[in-house]
């Protein structure tokens, strides 16, 4: 009877030995799953395709040269001007007033002088029959000399004054759009205080920025093309005029300007 059950015991784990040895095996010849994806022309085309903004090369912030309180604003954004069109105008009163103001100095300057030189005219002739010491005589030469020099100031001034007055108009110097008003008919501005920016329109480029990693496609140039989304069909040629040296401190790519012809 325990040979019977050895018997037993050993066909048992013969068996169990068997169906291990099958199931490694078809394990190991099961394929594995992998994820593919055909690459096709499009992602081709793809490559080295950017998008970018159309604007002036010459892109002027233009200001009044005095300041004021602005009565005529002419432009809006999106306007095409002309050179020596007046864009706007700014009060002119307060600059008429300093004008005056200059054109009475120059008078009394005038003045001054007129009777520094009568002066010393009489005693240059004193001084000739020896009625006075040649040190009268310089003290009246050096009066002359002021008297002058204060009169050149002033007249000076005045021409400032004048020159101010032109400068209430605020003249187009070059031909473009307006791209921008920064002030409106009714504000004081100062001197040198942007109002609106004019960008010339005789020569357009394309800005373009490109990732560090594809700088190297790009140099001093070289001929890209360009197509327009609101212009559907057009395309056009176009040279690479200037590559930033440095990279932008946000998006940490390289600024580039395309020449449009």
């Amino acid at each position: 009877m325990k040979k019977l059950i050895a018997i037993l015991l050993s066909i048992l784990l013969m068996v169990s030995l068997v169906s291990g040895c099958g199931k490694s095996s078809e394990d190991g010849q099961r394929p594995q799953l992998v994820r593919t994806q055909q690459v096709g022309q499009q992602a081709l085309n793809a490559e080295g395709t950017y998008t970018g903004t159309v604007r002036g090369r010459y892109e002027t912030n233009v200001s009044f040269q005095v300041g004021g309180r602005i009565i005529n604003r002419n432009v809006q954004v999106g306007d095409h001007v002309n050179s020596g069109d007046i864009l706007m105008s700014i009060d002119p009163r307060d600059v008429v007033q300093q004008s005056n103001q200059g054109d009475a100095q120059v008078a009394a300057a005038k003045a001054q002088l007129d009777l520094a030189q009568s002066n010393l005219s009489r005693y240059q002739q004193l001084y000739a029959q020896e009625a006075v010491p040649a040190m009268v005589l310089d003290q009246y030469q050096t009066a002359y000399d002021s008297a002058l020099a204060q009169y050149n100031q002033a007249v000076a001034g005045a021409a400032t004054g004048h020159n101010a007055l032109g400068y209430t108009a605020l003249v187009s110097s070059a031909s473009g759009v307006i791209s921008s008003v920064l002030a409106e008919a009714g504000q004081v501005v100062g001197a040198g205080q942007t109002v609106l920016t004019l960008v010339q329109t005789n020569e357009l480029e394309v800005e373009i920025n490109i990732p560090e990693n594809h700088l190297k496609d790009v140099e001093l140039g070289k001929n890209v093309q360009i197509s327009f989304w609101a212009l559907k069909g057009v395309n056009v040629n176009g040279t690479v005029r200037e590559i930033s040296p440095m990279a932008d401190s946000v998006s940490r790519t390289f600024k580039v300007r395309i020449s449009v012809p």
